[in-house]
C-alpha cells in the first residue's frame, strides 16, 4: 500500500474517532429521514442573515447537495439528499454518495472542526456583541415554516465542511447523553418575524439611520437560549470629524422597538422637513449605544422617547414666541416704510414742482408779464400741492391701519403640540422671516431713494437760484440734479467684501499629493544631517523636549536622571538586538548595511535604499555616556531649528495629537495629519485628550516623509508619506488661541463579545 494512502486512512480514522462516527454502525437517527416541504422565497439573499438563533442540534435535518455555496437555492434544494444515503456503504446505488462523504471528510482539516467547536463553546456563554462571528458564513441552516423544520443544506463541492462534521459530532453526543445541545447559528433564508417591528418599519428604520449616520446599519432578530427575541441594530457613525465609532442598540420588547422607531422617525421628519431649523448630532453613550442630540444656543439636549413630547412642546412654544417677535418687527418695519413712503412722496412732489418751474420759466422767460405769470403760477401750484398732500395723508393712515390688522398669528392654540403642529409653526415662522427680510430690503431701498431725492431737490434749488448761469433746458436740469445720485443696491443688499479663499487640507483627498510634494521639497532643501535630526527627534522626542526648553547649564538633577534613564533603555534595546546589529559593520560600511542590488518594497514600489537605524543615528553603543548623548541631541536640535526655517505648510490644515493626560503645548511636538490615527495611539485607554491645532498657511513645519526614514544613496526611494502621517511643529514659535472644547465617546469592539467605550476630551486651538 502506498505511503500516502496509508496516511490518508490514518487521518480519516482520527477524524472519525473525534467525531464519534462509526461507519460500520451508523447511528439509526442519521439514517432516518422524514420528508418535509420547503418553499424558497424569490427575494432570497444568500449573503446576508437577518435572524440568529440557538437551535437544538437534534432538531436539524442534514441534507447534502452536489452543488456549491453560490448555486441557486431552488436547484440546490431540488438536488439535495438526506445524509443517510451518504453514509450507506453497503447499498451499491449509494456507493458514489459514500465516496463523496469520505472525500469531504478527507478534505476537511481536523483543526478546523476543533476551531468551530471552540467557537461554539464560547458562544454558549454570550451572544456576540455585534451578533455576527468569525465562522458565521460556514453555516447554511434553513427553516421551513410550512413543516416547522430546521435543516442544514451542505454543498458537497465546497472545501471547508467543518460545520457539517461538528454538527454530526454534537448530534451523536446529544443522542448518547440524552441532553439538549444548542448551537448559535444564523438562519439562512428567513425573514423577520415581525413580532417587534414589521418588515416595512425595519426598512424605514434603516433609511432613517443612514440619514443621520451616513452608514447603513444591520438589523437582526436574535433569539437567546430561552428563545426570547431581541432586536439588535448594529452600525457605525461619525462622532467627531472623520472619527467613527461602532454602536449597538438592543431592543428587548415590542414597546422598546416601537418607541425607538417613533423617535427616529420623528427626528427624521423634522430633519428633512425643516433642515435649516433642526440638525441632529449623533453621539455614543456610556453603553456604546447611539444617541441623537439637538444643539440650540450652545445648549445640547439628548433626544429620547421619554422627552420627545416635551421637546416638541418646548420647540413649538419657542417658535410661537419667535413668530410674535417677528410680527412685532414686521409692524415696526412697516411703520418705517409708511413713514418713508410719505416722505418720499412729498419729496417727489417737491422735485416735480421744481421740474415744472424750470419748464414754466423756459416758456415765460421772454417777457416781463411772462415772468410775473411764472411767479404767481408757482405760488398757486405750491398751495394746490399742500392741499393734495394733506388729503393723501389721511388715506395713508387708514391704509396703514388696514395693513397692520392684516398681520395676524393664525397659529394653532392646542395645549399639546404634535410634529405636524411644529412643522406648521416653523413654516409660518419661515414665512414671517422672509416677509421681514423683504420689508427690510424695501426699507433700505426707500432710504436710498429718500437720500437721492434730497440730493436732487438740493441740486434743483441750486439750479433755480443760479438759473441765469446755466443753459436753459430741461435736460440740463435733469443732468445737474442727478449728478450726486447714489447707485441703487442689488436687491436692497450691500455687496459683501469677498474674503480670500484659503487652501484647506483634507487628509483623505490630499494626503497623496501632499506627501509627494513635501517629500520632494525636503529632499531638495534639507541636508542629510537635517533629515537624520528629524528622524532622531521621533526616536527620542521626550529628551529633545527637555533640551529644547532647557540650557545645558540649567539641567536639573531630575532632568539628568530622566535623560540617563532613557539612555539606559536605548542601551538595553541595543544589547537585546545585538545579534541583529553588528557594530563592526557600522564601522566599515556606515549606513550602507546592504549592497545596492537588494530590492525592497515601499507602497508597492521597488527601491534599493537602506532604512535608517536609530542606534547609529543616536550614536548608541554599550559605552555611550550621558554627556555625549546630550551633546549629540543638542547638535540635532540646532539642525532641526535650521530646518524649520526652510519648510512651511502649503495649506491651512488641522493637526492632531492625543495624550492620556492634559499637557502644556509649549515645546516641539509630533502631530498627526489624521485624527483617526491620532486616536488609535491611545485607543486602549479609558479617557484620552485630543488636541486639534488649526495651522495657518506658511507655518513652519517638518513632515515625516519617506526621506526622513530612508537614505537615498541610489536615488530610487519613492516619493510620498508612506510610512507616517506625522509632522513636527515647534509650538513655542506659534501663538495659540483657544477655539473651544468638545467631548465625545467612541465605542470599540475588543473581541466578539466585549466592547469598550472611551471618553475623549477635545481641545481646539487656532494659530493666530
Amino acid at each position: 500500500m502506498p505511503k500516502h494512502i496509508a496516511e490518508d486512512k490514518e487521518k480519516l480514522k482520527e477524524k472519525l474517532e473525534y467525531i464519534g462516527l462509526n461507519l460500520e454502525r451508523v447511528p439509526t437517527f442519521l439514517k432516518e429521514f422524514t420528508p418535509f416541504s420547503f418553499r424558497p422565497l424569490k427575494s432570497y439573499d444568500n449573503i446576508s442573515y437577518k435572524v440568529y438563533k440557538y437551535v437544538d442540534v437534534a432538531d436539524i435535518e442534514i441534507l447534502l447537495t452536489p452543488t456549491d455555496r453560490l448555486t441557486n437555492l431552488n436547484e440546490s434544494y431540488k438536488l439535495a439528499m438526506p445524509i443517510g444515503r451518504y453514509l450507506d456503504s453497503k447499498t451499491e446505488e449509494n456507493l458514489e454518495y459514500f465516496t463523496t462523504f469520505l472525500s469531504m471528510l478527507n478534505n476537511t482539516d481536523l483543526e478546523e472542526i476543533k476551531e468551530v467547536e471552540a467557537e461554539q463553546e464560547r458562544l454558549k456563554e454570550n451572544i456576540p456583541y455585534e451578533v455576527k462571528y468569525a465562522n458565521n458564513y460556514i453555516w447554511q441552516i434553513y427553516y421551513s415554516d410550512v413543516s416547522d423544520k430546521y435543516f442544514m443544506l451542505v454543498p458537497t463541492n465546497e472545501y471547508n465542511n467543518s460545520a457539517l462534521f461538528y454538527l454530526i459530532k454534537k448530534q451523536i453526543e446529544a443522542k448518547k447523553s440524552r441532553r439538549k445541545e444548542l448551537i448559535y447559528v444564523p438562519i439562512s433564508h428567513q425573514e423577520y418575524a415581525g413580532s417587534f417591528l414589521v418588515k416595512s418599519q425595519i426598512s424605514d428604520l434603516e433609511n432613517y439611520l443612514w440619514y443621520f449616520t451616513k452608514e447603513w446599519p444591520e438589523i437582526f432578530e436574535v433569539y437567546n437560549q430561552k428563545n426570547k427575541m431581541q432586536l439588535k441594530i448594529v452600525g457605525k457613525t461619525r462622532v467627531y470629524e472623520k472619527i467613527q465609532s461602532d454602536y449597538v442598540i438592543t431592543l428587548n420588547s415590542k414597546e422598546e422597538a416601537i418607541e425607538w422607531y417613533k423617535l427616529i422617525k420623528a427626528l427624521f421628519i423634522l430633519a428633512t422637513g425643516l433642515p435649516e431649523d433642526y440638525s441632529f448630532k449623533t453621539k455614543i453613550n456610556d453603553n456604546g449605544e447611539l444617541e441623537l442630540s439637538y444643539i440650540n444656543n450652545n445648549n445640547e439636549t439628548v433626544i429620547k422617547y421619554s422627552n420627545l413630547l416635551e421637546f416638541i412642546q418646548n420647540e413649538a412654544n419657542q417658535k410661537k414666541l419667535l413668530i410674535g417677535l417677528e410680527d412685532k418687527k414686521m409692524r415696526e418695519e412697516q411703520e418705517k416704510i409708511n413713514s418713508l413712503k410719505e416722505a418720499v412722496e412729498k419729496q417727489n412732489e417737491d422735485y416735480l414742482l421744481k421740474q415744472r418751474q424750470i419748464a414754466t420759466f423756459l416758456e415765460c422767460k421772454k417777457t416781463f408779464f411772462g415772468k410775473v405769470k411764472y411767479y404767481f403760477s408757482n405760488r398757486k401750484k405750491e398751495f394746490q400741492n399742500a392741499t393734495k398732500y394733506r388729503a393723501n395723508e389721511q388715506k395713508k393712515v387708514e391704509a396703514q391701519r388696514n395693513e397692520e390688522n392684516s398681520i395676524t398669528t393664525d397659529l394653532p392654540e392646542t395645549k399639546q403640540h404634535t410634529i405636524e403642529d411644529l412643522i406648521e409653526i416653523c413654516t409660518k415662522l419661515d414665512e414671517r422671516r422672509k416677509l421681514l427680510k423683504n420689508l427690510k430690503l424695501d426699507n433700505t431701498a426707500l432710504e436710498l431713494k429718500k437720500v437721492n431725492l434730497e440730493r436732487k431737490i438740493k441740486n434743483a434749488n441750486i439750479y433755480l437760484n443760479e438759473i441765469e448761469l446755466h443753459k436753459k433746458s430741461i435736460f440740463e436740469f435733469w443732468k445737474f440734479t442727478n449728478k450726486d445720485e447714489l447707485p441703487s443696491l442689488n436687491d436692497g443688499e450691500e455687496e459683501k467684501n469677498k474674503e480670500k479663499i484659503e487652501k484647506i487640507f483634507d487628509y483623505e483627498l490630499d494626503i497623496e499629493d501632499l506627501g509627494k510634494a513635501v517629500d520632494e521639497l525636503q529632499r531638495r532643501k534639507l541636508s542629510k544631517n537635517e533629515t537624520d535630526a528629524i528622524f532622531a527627534c521621533k526616536q527620542a522626542l521626550t529628551d529633545f523636549q527637555i533640551l529644547n526648553n532647557t540650557k545645558s547649564s540649567s539641567l536639573t538633577e531630575k532632568q539628568k536622571q530622566e535623560l540617563q534613564e532613557h539612555l539606559n533603555n536605548f542601551i538595553k534595546e541595543y544589547e537585546k538586538d545585538i545579534d541583529y546589529i553588528k557594530t563592526k559593520d557600522f564601522d566599515i560600511f556606515g549606513a550602507m548595511s546592504d549592497d545596492k542590488t537588494k530590492i525592497k518594497i515601499l507602497n508597492n514600489q521597488k527601491h534599493r535604499e537602506n532604512e535608517k537605524d536609530k542606534y547609529n543615528i543616536l550614536n548608541i553603543t554599550p559605552t555611550t555616556e550621558l554627556s555625549i548623548y546630550i551633546d549629540n541631541l543638542r547638535n540635532y536640535l540646532n539642525l532641526i531649528n535650521e530646518a524649520f526655517c526652510k519648510i512651511s505648510s502649503s495649506y491651512t490644515m488641522p493637526i492632531y495629537m492625543t495624550s492620556t493626560k492634559e499637557i502644556a503645548l509649549d515645546n516641539i511636538h509630533i502631530f498627526h495629519l489624521s485624527e483617526i490615527k491620532a486616536i488609535e495611539e491611545n485607543k486602549n485607554e479609558e479617557e484620552i485628550y485630543l488636541y486639534k491645532i488649526n495651522l495657518k498657511e506658511n507655518t513652519p513645519i517638518l513632515y515625516y516623509s519617506n526621506i526622513i526614514f530612508y537614505d537615498n544613496f541610489n536615488q530610487t526611494l519613492p516619493l510620498g508619506m508612506d510610512l507616517s502621517d506625522e509632522v513636527l511643529v515647534n509650538i513655542n514659535k506659534c501663538k495659540l488661541k483657544e477655539n473651544g472644547t468638545e467631548d465625545f465617546k467612541i465605542n470599540y469592539l475588543l473581541d466578539e463579545c466585549t466592547n469598550k467605550v472611551i471618553n475623549v476630551k477635545c481641545y481646539i486651538l487656532d494659530v493666530s
